[in-house]
């Protein structure tokens, strides 16, 4: 003899999961927790595509100080080119001015600006900026 046990089918098993879910997000919807999700997710992130100028402020505070531990003007150049405050666009929207060990000073934020330097071959190249 074959004993058969008895069990729930699989759609049942299913449905089960897709009511409980619903209801899950039914309760949060009438609780208010979806609009306090809402917004702790928008604080996050910026709400615009662009980079704030809060945020642009501080990555051009963070390599003007790297780029004090340096006494290779050229070389300063090089890691304003690569610092977040450049690949970001920061560059290109939000005026700040650079102090090179030479004394010459880098001017950024400055549109359709770009400062390209030629070294050994490689191409330096910072838009929004210019050397005065």
């Amino acid at each position: 003899m074959v004993k058969r046990t008895q069990g729930l089918p699989i759609n049942t098993i299913v449905l089960a999961i897709i009511a409980i879910v619903v209801l899950v997000f039914l309760v949060l919807i009438f609780t208010g927790g979806i609009g306090k999700f809402v917004g702790q997710t928008n604080q996050i992130a910026p709400s615009s595509n662009q980079t704030s100028s809060t945020q642009c402020s501080e990555y051009a505070a963070a390599i003007a100080n790297q780029m004090e531990t340096s006494t290779d003007p050229l070389a300063q150049l090089q890691m304003l080119a690569n610092s977040q405050y450049v690949t970001s666009g920061c560059s290109t929207s939000t005026q700040y001015s650079f102090t090179l060990y030479n004394g010459s000073e880098v001017v950024c934020g400055i549109s359709g600006a770009s400062l390209k330097i030629s070294n050994n071959g490689k191409t330096i190249s910072i838009p929004g900026c210019e050397l005065k």
